[in-house]
């Protein structure tokens, strides 16, 4: 296992046709979005318009973490916006025209609180009587380099945001909730692959290990990633950062990937905020791309098996649910207010 170095701007926009959604119903007071910036490369500015919906009846403050790089660079913005009740904004350029960064990929996570009021969470549980629902979609794009973003053409595909209890976790393997698998991995003259990887979790440190396989399920290629808390690495099938013998051929087709961590360490302020173990959580996401047009399609992760009626709980229900050692699940990024 090894540590990552951090990829330069041209290579991490590459991913920004990647996406993740495992739940059509994305409701909740904490939503991650795993790939989202403002950014050239030589040749194309690549942005994010968010599209946010408050779902509840009172007005909502709403903050917002970016993280970047591996090393999870971390950067707070308390109450960028107030949504009245019921209200759906559209927010064009999200990281440049709201969070006014520029040359930056990361991931955001949303946090809503009714208006004007105390959402510092309970260390127990994580919860706040305060917390409020919102949904979060996100239109990943880009579009030639010194074009007029609100005219130009446009290249680019859906990022839906992803509720706090989707996330991925080796604390969840009584569930079978502790890997994913993506398939439609190729590296052909056709096709490239791009694939994220998100360390999901506020409080620890932690290694995803990612396994190719063929399609009859020979291991093919390993690479594992240490992330530091809300790390982020994107990276392309076939570089010398993942799969690299996975070389570009007519036979590099058909394969996927799976992804599980490991050797999670808590930080030290995890105990305190109600995650002894770290609370573990991850994403990845993939996305194949045709190589001469550049249209990208999702490749959305899923889980090994299906899910029981308990494992199902634990995603749709996740403030009751047992899902370890009859404990409930806790959020793992502190709430921002």
């Amino acid at each position: 296992m090894f540590k990552v170095k951090q990829l330069g701007v041209a290579v991490a926009i590459a991913l920004f046709a990647g996406a993740a959604m495992a739940s059509n119903f994305r409701a909740a007071d904490q939503v991650y979005v795993p790939a989202a910036g403002h950014a050239s490369s030589s040749s194309a500015t690549f942005v994010s318009d968010v599209f946010i919906s408050n779902l509840s009846d009172d007005s909502v403050d709403v903050s917002v973490i970016f993280s970047t790089g591996a090393n999870g660079t971390q950067t707070p913005f308390s109450k960028v916006l107030t949504l009245a009740p019921r209200e759906r904004r559209e927010l064009p350029d999200f990281v440049g025209n709201t969070l006014h960064l520029n040359g930056v990929i990361g991931q955001l996570v949303f946090n809503a609180c009714k208006a004007g009021q105390d959402c510092t969470p309970n260390p127990s549980d994580g919860l706040n009587a305060n917390y409020r629902n919102i949904s979060v979609e996100s239109s990943i794009y880009s579009v030639a380099l010194n074009a007029n973003i609100a005219t130009a053409p446009t290249t680019g595909q859906l990022f839906s945001g992803i509720p706090w209890y989707n996330f991925v976790s080796e604390s969840a393997s009584g569930a079978g909730l502790d890997k994913l698998f993506i398939t439609g991995i190729r590296n052909t003259v056709q096709y490239r692959t791009n694939m994220g990887f998100v360390n999901a979790s506020q409080f620890s440190t932690t290694t995803l290990t990612a396994t190719l396989f063929s399609g009859t399920g020979a291991q093919l290629a390993q690479n594992s990633f240490t992330l530091q808390p809300l790390g982020f690495l994107q990276t392309t099938v076939g570089s010398a950062s993942l799969f690299p013998s996975f070389v570009q051929a007519a036979t590099a087709t058909g394969a996927y990937v799976v992804v599980q961590q490991s050797g999670t360490q808590p930080t030290s302020d995890a105990a305190g905020a109600g995650c002894p173990t770290g609370c573990p959580a991850f994403f990845a996401y993939g996305s194949q791309l045709d190589n001469q047009t550049n249209d990208p399609t999702t490749l959305e992760p899923q889980y090994l098996q299906p899910l029981t009626n308990n494992a199902i709980t634990c995603i749709y229900s996740p403030d009751v649910a047992a899902c370890k050692s009859g404990t409930t699940i806790h959020r793992a990024v502190k709430h921002q207010f």
